[in-house]
């Protein structure tokens, strides 16, 4: 009889384990670290900003990728890493998005006005701070699974739109620190179809369709996970 073909969780903890077996052996667990440092802060947003980038001129496409905003997603990825252990809470999640916004025209702290995403109205700004709680509580309820929570919070964090801008970049690095801290690998959304993959994910789980965005993330993951395998592996 046939083994059943495993699920993506099932998959996803399998290359886990091998990625954790590989990092004690292979002579690459430094470049696999850098890999993923580089193609968080430089290749992923390049990728996922291109429907945005469309209607803009040459010379605000350059300021769309201004320096400060490539430097502060290395800070961000530098800090998540070195906090392995930091608890979440909107206190981190606000000091993440402060880096994030570091020497630019993004202004600090909750936003004061109505905010729309993904064509839906967000949140009103009364409303961010309990937002940001049921969020966080969420995120630390042990009664749910860890990608369960991860993927959640993701979606949460975009939906709740806290921020005048940067939410969508917040909430990447936010589940990618909980998922640091359990013991996964972050994800990195460097496919050239995520640029459109991503945002159609994240409008099927606002319409209430979970398993669509769900597969995506879990699929994402998997990409990632095997770009790791693969450069751990060579020699």
């Amino acid at each position: 009889m046939k083994n059943k073909a495993l699920t993506n969780k099932q998959r996803i903890d399998k290359n886990r384990k091998t990625i954790d077996a590989l990092m004690h052996f292979s002579m690459k667990n430094i470049e696999s670290i850098n890999m993923l440092r580089h193609e968080i802060t430089s290749v992923e947003p390049m990728i996922l900003a291109q429907p945005q980038l469309k209607g803009l001129s040459p010379k605000n496409r350059r300021c769309f990728f201004q320096w400060a905003n490539l430097k502060n997603l290395g800070t961000a990825y530098d800090y998540i890493l070195e906090h392995k252990k930091t608890p979440i809470d909107w206190f981190e999640i606000n000091a993440l998005h402060t880096m994030l916004a570091q020497d630019t025209d993004v202004l600090p702290g909750f936003r004061v006005s109505m905010a729309k995403v993904l064509d839906e109205f967000a949140p009103s700004a009364e409303q961010i701070y309990y937002k940001i709680e049921q969020i966080t509580y969420h995120l630390n309820d042990k009664t749910y699974p860890v990608l369960t929570r991860a993927f959640d919070t993701h979606f949460d964090i975009i939906m709740t739109q806290p921020y005048n801008d940067l939410n969508k970049r917040l909430a990447r690095f936010v589940m990618n620190w909980f998922l640091i801290q359990h013991g996964y690998r972050p994800i990195i959304f460097n496919k050239k179809t995520d640029s459109v993959e991503y945002t159609s994910a994240l409008r099927k789980r606002a319409k209430g369709d979970h398993r669509a965005y769900t597969e995506y993330m879990e699929q994402s993951m998997l990409h990632t996970q095997n770009q790791i395998i693969n450069l751990l592996k060579t020699r």
